[in-house]
């Protein structure tokens, strides 16, 4: 057994978690909102704080990302064990709020649509994305998130924005 095995093997001990596990991400951070975040692999990517003028990825847009393609493929799995031939599309807000005595948090919202579905089938759907999905479920414990559905429209989704993402800065402009 690999030592990061072992590393991880332990983690999960100490977090009450069973068994070994099916992937480990590691991420390292230098500067804050003003530096970068390294994967292994040495891909990188520039970090900023919400709203800055300048290039990077915020925080919030981090947490937005991760959640929306998480859930995103958890909302196609249930899907397809269904049987159904719909799309679905998730979108995710993340706002940031101050705490009242200092300090900040996150509210996230995902909206989730599918393609042909009525408001029901989706909302049946959604809610079983959403208890499947890991980042869901480490949300939960917040207390704050919340999943809603929305009509599906044909020209909304990442489609569009995953054919020119190569052209445009990383927050968007």
């Amino acid at each position: 057994m690999s030592q990061k095995s072992s590393a991880g093997e332990a983690r999960g001990r100490e977090a009450g978690v069973e068994g070994d596990p099916l992937y480990t991400a590691s991420v390292r951070n230098v500067g804050g909102t003003a530096g970068a975040v390294s994967m292994e692999d040495g891909t990188s990517l520039p970090t900023a704080g919400p709203g800055e003028p300048r290039e990077g990825y915020d925080p919030e847009q981090f947490l937005a990302m991760a959640w929306s393609t998480c859930l995103g493929e958890t909302l196609k799995v249930v899907i397809a064990a269904r049987g159904l031939a719909h799309r679905g599309r998730v979108r995710v807000e993340v706002e940031l709020r101050p705490e009242p005595r200092g300090g900040y948090f996150f509210v996230p919202t995902a909206y989730v649509s599918v393609e042909g579905a009525d408001a029901e089938l989706a909302g049946r759907l959604a809610e079983a994305a959403h208890a499947r999905c890991p980042v869901s479920k480490l949300l939960a414990d917040s207390g704050r998130a919340t999943v809603r559905t929305e009509p599906w429209e044909a020209d909304a989704g990442a489609e569009a924005g995953a054919e020119s993402a190569g052209e445009r800065s990383p927050r968007g402009d």
